[in-house]
């Protein structure tokens, strides 16, 4: 049986060598392109000085890696590892880059710095400093008390419990990100979004940007691309939830929900704010399509992305404090 050569892909070399043209002049170089299965799927490696830069173009979005040459496959995002050598938080809030361009501008006055941070003696200690960093604002359950701890049958199998969750949190030798690439296209998820949207299609003329399933469970993405906006229906463990970011730059993933609720006055209420959930989503975003990708333009999205932080974080605090009403041992902490 003869193996699959991978097939290149040019333009996404020529994109990443013009967005990322300030790394180029540092003496940057492409060794490897690839398409990937399903649709507008590929990645792409680039080396610079002693770091070598995974590019994955997956899900309608855009991914980078970084690892240093000293050892092999120990993968990073880049966002993390740059907050993590940035002790004067000046960089952007979360997601850090909106495009390859942005992260091209953010590199420029970085990449000795992060190479030097990824050299072999401050490897650990720098992929250390970027976990904490990703922990940052995630919701942890704190006990209230000491918990005593149980014996016999149950005791052995919550320690078997614990055992096989460090397992899964120490990192493996081998480039484990892999099963993360899509594997192929899902038709029945595009048959689904293009029924949802079928008005949207046809009176916007949309196409399928991107289609990807993977290999984890029944996990699945297809995107497709209207006026400013990029739609995403994001298939897990059998629900279907829409997000849309900007054409211009397509890491500021949200909820169509909450997109179209900063599109309106009463903000302040987070219990009036939309499903995200594929159903019904159709109607949602052909009413009001044209506000919204206005709002998305380049000239408007940052006053918008403004207003949408602001309802996530209410949102995000509503819920801790209706968590913590009601649970007795574990209340709803950020680190």
């Amino acid at each position: 049986m003869k193996m699959r050569r991978p097939e290149p892909d040019a333009e996404l070399e020529n994109r990443v060598r013009a967005d990322l043209r300030q790394v180029f002049e540092m003496g940057a170089q492409v060794v490897f392109s690839e398409r990937l299965p399903g649709v507008g799927n590929s990645h792409a490696i680039l080396r610079v000085l002693e770091i070598e830069l995974w590019i994955i173009q997956s899900g309608g979005s855009i991914s980078v890696l970084a690892s240093p040459s000293c050892a092999r496959n120990s993968w990073n995002t880049v966002e993390f590892l740059l907050k993590a050598i940035e002790p004067e938080h000046t960089l952007p809030a979360d997601p850090v880059y909106g495009s390859l361009a942005d992260l091209g501008r953010l590199l420029e006055s970085r990449v000795q710095r992060l190479n030097d941070a990824l050299s072999r003696e401050r490897l650990a200690s720098t992929v250390q400093a970027a976990r904490q960093v990703k922990m940052e604002g995630m919701i942890a359950l704190e006990p209230r008390a000491a918990v005593v701890a149980p014996s016999g049958r149950v005791a052995s199998s919550l320690i078997g419990g614990i055992v096989k969750l460090i397992g899964l949190l120490i990192p493996k030798p081998k480039n484990s990100r892999n099963k993360f690439l899509p594997i192929g296209c899902d038709i029945d998820l595009e048959r689904q979004v293009r029924e949802e949207f079928e008005v949207v299609f046809r009176n916007i003329g949309s196409q399928i940007s991107s289609n990807g399933r993977m290999r984890m469970m029944d996990f699945a993405t297809v995107t497709f691309d209207a006026g400013n906006l990029r739609v995403r229906a994001s298939r897990d463990r059998g629900s279907i939830g829409v997000s849309v970011a900007p054409l211009h730059a397509v890491r500021y993933w949200h909820g169509l929900g909450v997109a179209l609720h900063a599109l309106g006055e009463d903000r302040e209420n987070v219990q009036s704010i939309p499903s995200s959930m594929l159903g019904g989503a159709g109607g949602l975003l052909e009413r009001d399509f044209l506000k919204l990708s206005d709002a998305f333009s380049e000239a408007s999205f940052p006053a918008v992305q403004e207003r949408i932080s602001e309802i996530e974080d209410r949102a995000k605090r509503d819920w801790m404090e209706g968590f913590n009403r009601k649970s007795r041992h574990y209340p709803a902490t950020t680190p």
